[in-house]
């Protein structure tokens, strides 16, 4: 067990040092105190579920992920067959504590680990904080490309902010989540940039599809119609447009937006137009009465209906964005999520200064998407998942792109800055 420990810890820090030796001279500063504190965010959740809540889904998927490589011991062939169609047909299934199509695709990715570390749960952390934090870094790196001024944002918001770093590490569903959505949003960027792409690049965008898709299939409703549509965006229409002022392009955006939108509500019962105002009032019901009073956004008359969605999602917008506030912690950890809502409460209103500015620079059409992306997502999860503990973990889809945006040319920070090298 000790020599396929070290085996795998030398294997995982020769692959960052090879990554970290190509950066340049800035990156190579940031490197190691973000990994670091990417690792360290794996193993505290680890640690959290084991001594705090003593309940959770990650020691779920791992006795899962454990069953399963026994089976690829006893018959490897069969744990290959399962692994692309298991079913309640095979004696597995039934042993398993996950039944649910997207916790059995967890367990799935977590037996795969089981076979690599020997079973080593504390390894396995490891690599799915790995693979995330990769995943932020080469994103961070593609919007640095953009814009220069996006450097601190960019590093502070993907590699450091607590909330989006802890929730996107160890063995959850996040931490693959997120690190197949950052790497969809940097190949996205590299088309955006017009740079170079290749087979590998197209292998990546279908292996990123088809994890979203079978973990967080709604990340992936909101995120791909708002992708495509920039790209129409920049490539068709502004190429055909005489006029490019905002109050032009917002309505023009919103006209390409309706198609990409009407076909993801396609691909999946949820969104089925009948069928998704009633899973939101459904969650949102299930959600009120497992979890405790002050706990959780109230929203006393929601019903399945557009109206009353509609009239609620300011609400769920705010409150998923800057809730709890710090008098409505009950806990040291909530207490901690509202110290950094506080802040994005404060980034908020100090870049209110400088909105003209994104209005009218070169990237207007691509702060706008983020925005839309980052609204429309918190409002769905802020209505369907109101308890906040649950929220704050949820939050990371959106939530660092949010502090970009805040955070860009913010005059607060602007000033501190100043201050600090002065």
């Amino acid at each position: 067990m000790t020599i396929i420990a070290v085996a795998n810890g030398i294997v995982l820090f020769s692959i960052a040092y090879l990554l970290w030796k190509r950066e340049d001279a800035f990156l190579k500063k940031v490197y190691w105190p973000a990994l670091g504190f990417k690792l360290l965010c794996g193993i505290g959740l680890g640690l959290l579920y084991r001594y705090y809540y003593t309940v959770g889904d990650t020691y779920g998927y791992y006795n899962d992920g454990v069953r399963l490589a026994k089976l690829a011991h006893s018959d490897f062939s069969l744990y290959v067959e399962f692994l692309w169609g298991g079913s309640k047909k095979y004696a597995i299934w039934h042993e398993l504590g996950f039944q649910r199509p997207r916790a059995m695709f967890m367990s799935k990715i977590a037996s795969v680990l089981c076979l690599l570390t020997s079973g080593n749960y504390w390894i396995m952390s490891l690599y799915l904080s790995f693979i995330s934090f990769v995943a932020s870094w080469y994103l961070v790196k593609q919007i640095i490309r953009i814009n220069a001024s996006l450097l601190l944002p960019a590093v502070a918001g993907f590699l450091f902010l607590p909330s989006a770093v802890f929730w996107s590490s160890g063995l959850i569903k996040e931490s693959v989540a997120m690190a197949a959505l950052y790497s969809l949003i940097t190949i996205f960027l590299k088309l955006w940039l017009r740079e170079r792409t290749t087979i590998y690049h197209g292998f990546l965008v279908l292996l990123t599809l088809w994890i979203l898709w079978n973990l967080k299939y709604y990340y992936l409703a909101v995120l791909l119609p708002i992708l495509v549509t920039a790209l129409v965006m920049k490539y068709l229409v502004l190429p055909r447009l005489k006029y490019r002022q905002w109050y032009i392009l917002l309505p023009v955006w919103g006209i390409v937006f309706t198609l990409p939108l009407w076909m993801a509500s396609k691909v999946h019962p949820n969104f089925y137009p009948e069928r998704f105002m009633n899973v939101i009032v459904e969650n949102y019901r299930q959600f009120t009465l497992v979890s405790s009073p002050g706990d959780f956004i109230v929203y006393p008359s929601l019903r399945p209906e557009a109206e009353s969605i509609l009239s609620y999602a300011p609400k769920a917008l705010f409150s998923g964005l800057f809730r709890p506030f710090v008098w409505e912690a009950h806990t040291g950890f909530q207490f901690l999520v509202a110290m950094e809502n506080l802040m994005l409460i404060v980034l908020l209103i100090t870049s209110l200064a400088r909105l003209k500015e994104l209005f009218d620079s070169g990237q207007r059409l691509l702060f706008f998407s983020a925005t839309v992306y980052s609204i429309l997502l918190c409002i769905f999860l802020a209505l369907s998942t109101p308890n906040y503990g649950t929220l704050s973990r949820y939050k990371t889809g959106f939530v660092s792109f949010v502090f970009v945006l805040v955070a860009c040319n913010n005059p607060l920070l602007n000033r501190l800055k100043r201050f600090v090298q002065s």
